[in-house]
């Protein structure tokens, strides 16, 4: 008996009269939802449009419209919008008239778009590339026009209600000779910048602003930004250095307010530069001494001395203390900051060790460590995310026999008390140098 040849989906479909099914690839179903997106958009507008539209000023003499259910409709848009969206919209206040957005959704796309992309300002510094070079440019003319057009309307609205990452992305993306040409009541928008900046961004504002707009740009009293940095409570060496790197101490002894009156930046830089330095040494000194307590305590034997060489690197150093060892091992160096990752390995190559890998939260460490299974991990204690260094230092230490060496700027009682559970082979104090990484390392042997 002859078997009877086997049909085809698409020949049985026309035999039953059914349509043959369609087949979208992924370049289709973008196409689809953006068509969606902007039918939805156009809609919602036109919706938006006919409220105003029906609801009129509260008095005549106001002038004013009365706002209702149109502002709720547009920010709760905007917290759901895509970056791409909320780029577009930013976009859209270079347009005139009508198509311009008001002040509060820009205002909100702004927050909304830096939040959803980036976890902290360190983070933004580090992946600002997230965000495409033609986009960024299209952010930058969004504040230069509104610098130049409107006085600087919605710059002041990021400084004066915006979050600090909202801020830290002015830092980045704006030109900042246009935040030195708008002023409210007399302040630049600059000196105000560098007033409310967080501490992570400081330092690249600082370098951003450079030599002409710190010693140039001043306020209604005549009193140059630098002066403003100087007389900032919370400065950081990473502050300090950032200035050391603009100018020399020549030029800063020829910044004078414009009165002409007063001491020189250079006054000002010399007594902050050397109070901070000298704070500096006594955490140093208060670490080491809160460490070598704690070792006395547990009897652990990495008190004493020997906790001082791992903070300080003040030790009497060797030939063999040179050598810090086998230079094949795997290192992990964990920080949310890419500045500081490639400072410390540049110091590890420099001793010779290349076998190193990096992570930029607790989170992440705790997923590499797992996999790769380092000997040593570098571990900065104040990261943002759900885990600081302390708690991956715990996790890393449940999957792996890896050894512990904190980095940190704190030397409060209570960081010392968490991090003494973790029992790890040493601190090192924020800024460090080669030689403390040395010491450190020789420690471990």
């Amino acid at each position: 008996m002859t078997k009877p040849a086997q049909r085809s989906g698409d020949n049985m479909r026309k035999e039953q009269g059914r349509p043959a099914p369609v087949v979208y690839t992924a370049e289709d179903v973008e196409r689809i939802r953006k068509e969606y997106d902007a039918k939805f958009s156009e809609l919602e507008n036109r919706i938006l449009k006919t409220i105003k539209n029906a609801v009129g000023p509260t008095k005549p003499t106001e002038g004013l419209p009365l706002r209702m259910a149109m502002p709720h409709s547009s920010l709760s848009w905007i917290e759901k919008a895509s970056p791409r969206q909320l780029i577009d919209l930013l976009g859209l206040s270079l347009a005139e008239g009508q198509k311009r957005p008001d002040d509060e959704s820009l205002f909100m796309a702004w927050g909304t778009l830096f939040s959803n992309l980036f976890l902290s300002s360190s983070d933004l510094q580090d992946d600002i590339d997230t965000i495409s070079r033609e986009d960024r440019e299209l952010l930058s003319r969004v504040v230069h026009e509104d610098c130049a057009r409107r006085g600087g309307k919605f710059v002041f609205s990021i400084l004066q209600k915006g979050a600090d990452l909202d801020r830290a992305a002015l830092v980045v993306i704006a030109n900042l000779n246009d935040l030195a040409l708008v002023t409210q009541d007399g302040e630049p928008a600059l000196t105000l910048l560098i007033r409310i900046c967080d501490k992570n961004t400081r330092p690249l504002l600082i370098e951003k602003a450079g030599k002409r707009l710190l010693a140039g740009v001043c306020d209604r009293d005549g009193i140059p930004v630098l002066f403003s940095v100087f007389g900032l409570g919370d400065l950081s060496v990473y502050d300090i250095e950032a200035v050391e790197r603009i100018f020399t101490k020549e030029e800063l002894k020829k910044v004078f307010p414009k009165s002409g009156l007063g001491r020189s930046a250079f006054d000002a830089y010399n007594e902050v530069a050397t109070r901070i330095r000298e704070s500096l040494a006594f955490q140093r000194k208060s670490f080491m001494n809160a460490r070598a307590g704690a070792a006395a305590e547990t009897g652990n034997g990495k008190g004493g001395e020997d906790a001082s060489a791992s903070m300080n690197g003040d030790v009497q150093e060797t030939g063999e203390s040179q050598k810090p060892g086998d230079t094949s091992i795997l290192i992990l160096i964990v920080d949310d900051s890419r500045i500081l990752r490639s400072l410390l390995i540049q110091n590890l190559k420099n001793l010779g060790y290349e076998n190193i890998i990096e992570a930029g939260t607790g989170d992440e460490a705790v997923v590499v460590a797992a996999e790769k299974q380092p000997y040593l991990v570098f571990m900065d204690i104040n990261m943002p995310g759900k885990r600081d260094g302390i708690a991956a230092a715990a996790e890393i230490r449940k999957t792996t026999d890896a050894r512990v060496i904190f980095l940190t700027s704190c030397c409060n009682k209570e960081t010392i008390d968490r991090a003494r559970e973790i029992d790890p082979e040493g601190y090192i104090l924020k800024p460090f140098s080669e030689r403390n990484i040395r010491v450190a390392l020789r420690l471990l042997n």
